[in-house]
This record gives C-alpha cells, sequence and structure tokens, in this order.
C-alpha cells in the first residue's frame, strides 16, 4: 500500500464504544473457525491465543466506515501459582481484506500493540504523565520523547524495572551519562 489514502487500520474495539462492541460480539462467533492459534510459556504462565476472522458484508455489515473484517482474539492462561485458568476476549475491526492481510499477520499487529500500551502504561506511572500541567505547543511531545529515549537507554542496558532504575540513576547524573556512553 502507498501513500495515507491507502493506508489500513486495525482498531480494538472496546466497552466504549458500545454499538458497535454490541454488533461484532453479535457475530456467530461459534459457528467461525479458528484461523490461527499461538503458544506462548512465559513469566511462569502459559498462553494459548486463537485468532478468528469474518468478513464483515451483508447482515454481518458494522456501522463503522470501511470495516472489512471482525476479528476475535480469545487468550486463555494458565497461571501455575494458582493452578487457574483465565480467558480474555478481545474484539477489533480492519478495513484491510482477507487478501490483504491474513489471520497470522493481523495476530502480530495486534500483540504489537500491547508494546506501545506498556510504554503509556510506564510513562504514566513512572513520570505521572497524565498528571502533567503541560498541555500547549511542543512541550508535551518533547516531554514524551525525552521520557521515550530514557526508558529505551534502560531496557537496551538490560534493565526491565523502569522506576528503581530510574531512581537509582536521579541520584548521581554521571550515571545517567554512562547508559548511552557519553562519559
Amino acid at each position: 500500500m502507498a501513500g495515507p489514502e491507502k493506508a489500513g487500520y486495525v482498531f480494538v474495539v472496546k466497552g466504549n464504544q458500545k454499538r458497535l462492541y454490541r454488533q461484532i460480539k453479535a457475530v456467530p462467533w461459534a459457528k467461525i473457525p479458528v484461523l490461527d492459534q499461538t503458544h506462548d510459556r512465559g513469566h511462569g504462565r502459559h498462553d494459548i491465543r486463537r485468532l478468528q476472522t469474518v468478513t464483515c458484508l451483508g447482515r454481518l455489515a458494522l456501522d463503522f466506515p470501511h470495516a472489512s473484517q471482525a476479528l476475535r482474539i480469545r487468550r486463555r492462561r494458565h497461571n501455575p501459582a494458582s493452578d487457574r485458568w483465565s480467558t480474555v476476549t478481545l474484539y477489533a475491526i480492519t478495513n484491510l481484506t482477507a487478501d490483504q492481510a491474513g489471520p497470522a499477520e493481523l495476530a502480530d499487529w495486534l500483540r504489537g500493540h500491547w508494546s506501545i500500551e506498556v510504554l503509556h502504561h510506564i510513562r504514566d506511572t513512572t513520570y505521572c504523565e497524565d498528571a502533567s500541567r503541560l498541555r500547549t505547543g511542543n512541550a508535551p511531545r518533547a516531554l514524551a520523547t525525552l521520557r521515550n529515549t530514557a526508558i529505551s537507554l534502560l531496557r537496551l542496558t538490560g534493565v526491565s524495572a523502569i522506576a528503581p532504575a530510574l531512581e537509582k540513576n536521579s541520584r548521581n547524573p554521571r550515571r545517567s551519562l554512562q547508559i548511552p556512553g557519553i562519559t
């Protein structure tokens, strides 16, 4: 695809879009086969993700501009500590046809979305970004860029707990400069 007029979207449908959420939830998912399934083990858990897609035409047409496919991802997670399974269902839509984006590709894009959400969560909880009083000009964007840079540099050095690393580095400004190799 070339140019913004040909850009595709994958849009996660949440409960705050009540009408669209009801429409996509009402799709007869029990009759639709699972087209992509992944198994992951990590952090002591076992995850199984199953993706179903359906073309939104005729009686399945959705009230959203250019929606071509509806998606449902069911994630089952086993937590060995509690020996329990939990299930989370995620709905999404896309304007891409089945020929333009296959089930595995759509599943990858939706999983990639969570890495963005994690970054926003870190910026909000560690830097209290939502409480910032900067609202005009380029200041909010500049601070977000600096925060993203700090988080990325810490991650590149193998840090997984961002808040303690920031606290440790704040006590000694030279330590922060060592991370990107400036000193």
